[in-house]
């Protein structure tokens, strides 16, 4: 059973997406099955030691305030374990503290960034996966579907992929952090933020971020795509003999971009 699958974007650029196995998967899940337990327990020990110093439950007012008590640790579990996933998904963008620790990220199908919709969806539907125990039928989906999906998978439409880290020779760029400082572009070079649009701007920004879940061969074929249309306005001009990095070149003007806005900003 193949690990990789490839997807076309809507700019049509074909892109290979590692997926992940249901070792990994596991191991994630087993990370944040953890830290759930460790906030529970916890969670539980300072209910029991309010509850207990005050004396809470001696009098008829604090047996009512213990009864609240109560049914807050009961939302209080519920939230824990099925809000859980659904915060982590939904602020880091498909990763948990699990899946960030093994290099997993859910995204939807086509390779797109998940969005709230799908995190609920596949998220509402883990109650199933669960079943009988132990994540049981979810376990036994991932491992005869051939994209390794769980039934909250086949829901939301999404899929489980290794994020890869793409090497590049000479400068390092760490997406998607930003620059103190402007880079030195050619004087030759007209400025990204002068003469791009906003929509061209967010575009770049959103590959930026983007080219790390790509193969570098991936990363290099999209940000051609993007640049080509963008030669003449940004008077951009190649060193006969070198190879163009197209995909550095990208992140350099989106880092341009990103220093002049800041700067204004101040």
């Amino acid at each position: 059973m193949s690990r990789e699958i490839t997807v076309v974007t809507p700019e049509n650029i074909p892109l290979t997406l590692e997926l992940a196995g249901l070792g990994s998967r596991f191991g994630a899940l087993m990370v944040d099955i953890l830290i759930q337990m460790l906030v529970t327990v916890t969670l539980a020990v300072v209910g029991g030691i309010v509850v207990g110093t005050t004396g809470l439950s001696l009098s008829q007012p604090g047996q009512a305030v213990a009864s609240w008590l109560i049914t807050a640790g009961i939302l209080a579990f519920f939230l824990i374990w099925f809000g859980y996933f659904i915060l982590f998904e939904t602020l880091w963008n498909g990763q948990t503290p699990g899946k960030k620790m093994f290099g997993l990220r859910v995204l939807r199908d086509g390779g797109y960034p998940i969005n709230v919709f799908s995190v609920l969806a596949r998220n509402l539907v883990r109650i199933a996966d669960f079943l009988p125990s132990g994540y049981g039928v979810g376990a036994l989906v991932v491992f005869l579907h051939p994209e390794y999906k769980r039934l909250g998978d086949l829901a939301a439409g999404t899929l489980v992929v290794k994020e890869r880290v793409a090497a590049t020779s000479g400068t390092d760029f760490l997406a998607p952090s930003r620059p103190a400082v402007a880079p030195d572009l050619p004087p030759s070079v007209r400025h990204p933020a002068d003469v791009l649009t906003v929509e061209e701007l967010d575009l770049l920004r959103r590959f930026s971020v983007r080219r790390w879940e790509m193969t570098p061969d991936d990363s290099e074929r999209f940000a051609y795509r993007l640049i080509v249309p963008l030669i003449p306005r940004l008077n951009l001009t190649f060193v006969t003999g070198a190879a163009p990095r197209y995909a550095d070149l990208v992140s350099v003007l989106v880092a341009a971009a990103d220093a002049r806005e800041d700067s204004a900003l101040r």
